[in-house]
């Protein structure tokens, strides 16, 4: 997405995660809007399409998505203001804004092969320990790891790959 798409994403988050007035109301304001999304999803065409006129859009919207909540209003505000396109890039800022709120930060876990689960609670422990914080683990596998694992978490990368290793080998024998 452009930069100002981003900005324009953001803003639109931060006012309708600003509505909750705690913690609670944020999770399910932000559940309100993901089943918004879902239940527009079948005329996400109509909605777009810049030929239909405003008002058969709302029409529209509202059929698929006649709850008259906070997130059918911020929809509509969307659809109305010709806005709807930013409505999945909003989702995942309203996300990362409830991440924030709630204090957890996200982690992706990739593995060369599949972790048991005493591995994943072992681990889970020892990644809350390091980055001192609630954590929502996302496990994936990539078979070019060889083996090991790489640990991902905003900026931070903990390369504990076999893949990783021999580069880390490669450049330590180069500089030499």
């Amino acid at each position: 997405m452009k930069a100002n798409t981003t900005v324009l994403a953001q803003r639109y988050a931060k006012a309708y995660d600003g509505v909750a007035k705690d913690n609670a109301a944020a999770q399910h304001n932000y559940e309100l809007f993901k089943g918004a999304l879902s239940a527009l999803k079948a005329v996400e065409y109509y909605i777009n399409n810049p030929t239909i006129p405003a008002r058969v859009k709302l029409e529209v919207a509202s059929k698929a998505y006649p709850e008259q909540d906070v997130a059918g209003a911020f929809v509509k505000l969307l659809i109305a203001s010709g806005r709807y396109y930013l409505a999945g890039e909003i989702e995942k800022e309203l996300s990362a804004l409830l991440d924030a709120r709630l204090g957890i930060k996200r982690v992706s876990v990739i593995s060369a092969a599949e972790l048991d689960e005493k591995a994943k609670s072992g681990l889970s422990a020892a990644l809350s320990e390091y980055f001192d914080s609630a954590l929502a683990l996302e496990y994936k596998l990539d078979a070019n790891l060889l083996s090991g694992i790489m640990i991902r978490c905003g900026d931070v990368l903990i390369d504990g790959s076999a893949q990783g290793r021999l580069k880390q080998m490669a450049k330590i024998l180069t500089e030499r």
